[in-house]
């Protein structure tokens, strides 16, 4: 069976693209949400150490410290973040985040650089994620 990823974008649209994209990449199982709430609710329903990526339209400051973010670290997940205001965050030199950001527009090219890019850096010891554009 395989993992889930989190997928929490406006339209949705773009998030079923994504979800899509990650599925074919990863082979994981895509959970979609367009809203916080409905992503907590979503993965109140996981049990971990099951989650794998959770790619979510926030900044890193929105994040950091909120339910939903407990719930992915609970659940073993890694955050991504999408937007423009995490672009802006990033571009503003906020890497403290820690989180990758994959910016907009973006292909199948672009989420599969960014997952080889976040799997290399979780990997190294002591290594943290930079916040970065792809």
């Amino acid at each position: 069976m395989s993992r889930p990823c989190l997928v929490m974008l406006r339209p949705p649209l773009v998030a079923r693209d994504l979800a899509l994209t990650l599925q074919d990449i990863t082979g994981c199982a895509p959970v979609v949400a367009g809203t916080t709430d409905e992503a907590c609710l979503k993965l109140a329903a996981l049990r971990p150490p099951s989650l794998h990526f959770a790619f979510v339209q926030t900044d890193g400051a929105s994040l950091r410290g909120s339910r939903l973010l407990a719930m992915i670290w609970q659940l073993g997940g890694r955050p991504v973040l999408v937007g423009h205001a995490a672009e802006m965050e990033a571009a503003g030199g906020a890497a403290a985040t820690g989180w990758p950001v994959l910016a907009k527009p973006f292909g199948s090219t672009q989420v599969a650089q960014l997952l080889a890019r976040y799997a290399k850096e979780m990997a190294q010891p002591q290594g943290q994620p930079r916040a970065d554009c792809v």
